[in-house]
């Protein structure tokens, strides 16, 4: 049996019975819910590429701090793809993460 362990930090998806899918930074879960840190959902950008769009686009960003998502809502949470990951936390953090294999 594969144990699939979840830790503080690390970006997660969250795919939801409605079909939509939720990416944040886990923080915490309990029996009924599970907390992330500034959910987004992925849409269509400008250019026809990804973009990160808010989950709550009429909440003051602030407030999507640590949010409950009701586990009864959610299908499956997966570890979000490294290269989408790094972009998610980029844009978080306003730190830019250097490529893979990159040199100075």
């Amino acid at each position: 049996m594969l144990i699939d362990v979840k830790k503080d930090g690390d970006v997660v998806t969250l795919k939801m019975s409605s079909g939509e899918e939720l990416m944040g930074t886990y923080k915490d879960e309990d029996a009924s819910s599970i907390t992330i840190d500034r959910p987004v959902t992925l849409s269509v950008g400008p250019k026809g590429g990804p973009a990160l769009t808010p989950y709550l686009m009429t909440v003051n960003p602030g407030n999507t701090r640590n949010l409950k998502i009701n586990k009864a809502l959610v299908v499956c949470v997966a570890n979000t793809d490294q290269e989408l990951a790094s972009q998610y936390t980029s844009a978080m953090s306003g730190i830019q993460i250097a490529p893979a294999g990159m040199t100075l």
